[in-house]
């Protein structure tokens, strides 16, 4: 779907859905005296749960871990919104109409997330997604904030890096047309790109249902370019891969952006993501002790190594937590106002907000070597 179709769809649904569905909600928020609520809601089943469910980890994780907030026990709230929009804004009126929580750690996906926005926008409700990456979710309103970087900002760090970290001078990109996440991070790594002195050789189109890219690769390949960029994510952005190396694409380096994470666990042949680049939130082999007691703490509870999505969840849930102790009290307001003079030191690095509420934070570049992932750079903002 276009961007342009994307926000308006979301705006349509917003708008019928408060319409009938929101009362006098500033009068609800924070009214537990015994504890402090958070409401979250993210996909926890049909295909994008695999998302959902591990931002959610993350979330309870840090909920776990504080305990208390205020000298009140702190509990977290949680919905399936099976990433809809609709599903998502009847998330939110449930837990500011009924439940009377303090701030909102969601959505997940960024359709659902820029619902809740521009919902939670009238009313003033401390709203922090950790992972929908649309741009316009923190123009919502000043109650908005995202733990994650956006898609324009990643294209150009991806840009930044292939042209003056790799050296490299042409790029190929492959765009799911059918996503406004792949057509958010291919406009800002051309721009940045050719900004730098680097040519884009081509730009191939595939269509969401697509596993046939034969067609575009040996276009590519015919351009001598030096890397391919994939801006989508990993499913996808593998088949891709597996193809290009047999399309004549076989010795160039391959780019893609925090999507891609998770592609490890699907890669039948990990063979053809060697040369693979992409950027991330955060790095299990960071050195960092902050990064190291989030990873062991994770594995200990889930058995299981925690993803990207994983580390925004409990960044995103640390910094309402401590915004709300920070503000002295359940006031949307001085909530809102504790969170935009946010200085954390995070998972995913250390985090102030600007003046949208996007987070201002370094970059991890991995590399897949093997199989694995490794860092191979960090890149400081």
């Amino acid at each position: 779907m276009k961007l342009k179709k994307f926000i308006a769809l979301a705006t349509a649904t917003v708008m019928a859905l408060t319409m009938v569905a929101c009362g006098d909600q500033t009068k609800t928020e924070g009214n537990n005296p015994d504890k402090i609520l958070l409401g979250t809601m993210g996909p926890l089943t049909g295909g994008n749960a695999i998302y959902g469910i591990t931002t959610s980890n993350g979330i309870k994780l840090a909920v776990e871990q504080k305990q208390t907030v205020l000298d009140k026990p702190v509990e977290l709230l949680s919905l399936d919104d099976k990433a809809d929009q609709t599903e998502a804004v009847n998330a939110y009126n449930k837990f500011v109409n009924n439940d009377g929580v303090v701030g909102i750690v969601g959505a997940t996906t960024s359709g659902a997330a820029l619902s809740v926005a521009i919902t939670s926008a009238k009313y003033g409700t401390p709203i922090l997604t950790p992972t929908g990456t649309v741009p316009e979710i923190t123009t919502s309103g000043d109650n908005v904030f995202r733990a994650c970087y956006t898609d324009p900002f990643q294209g150009e760090i991806m840009a930044q890096f292939a042209f003056e970290n790799l050296g490299l001078k042409k790029v190929a990109i492959m765009e799911n047309t059918d996503s406004s996440y792949s057509e958010g991070l291919k406009k800002s790594f051309v721009a940045k790109f050719e900004e730098l002195g680097g040519e884009v050789v081509a730009i191939e189109g595939y269509k969401e249902a697509d596993n046939d890219f034969k067609a575009q690769l040996t276009k590519i390949a015919s351009t001598g370019t030096e890397a391919l960029f994939i801006p989508d994510y990993y499913t996808k952005a593998y088949l891709i891969a597996s193809q290009a190396k047999d399309s004549g694409l076989k010795d160039i380096a391959l780019l893609g952006g925090d999507g891609w994470d998770g592609m490890h666990t699907i890669a039948e042949d990990t063979s053809v993501l060697e040369n693979a680049y992409f950027c991330s939130h955060f790095s299990l082999e960071d050195p960092n002790p902050v990064v190291q007691d989030f990873v062991t703490a994770y594995k200990a509870k889930y058995n299981e190594n925690p993803t990207a999505f994983s580390a925004l969840g409990y960044d995103g849930a640390n910094i309402m937590m401590n915004a709300i102790e920070t503000a002295g009290s359940t006031d949307p307001k001085a909530i809102v106002e504790a969170l935009k003079n946010t200085q954390y030191e995070g998972v995913t690095g250390n985090i102030t907000f600007d003046e949208n509420g996007d987070p201002i934070k370094g970059v991890s570049i991995i590399k897949i070597e093997d199989g694995q992932y490794k860092l191979f750079d960090k890149i400081e903002q």
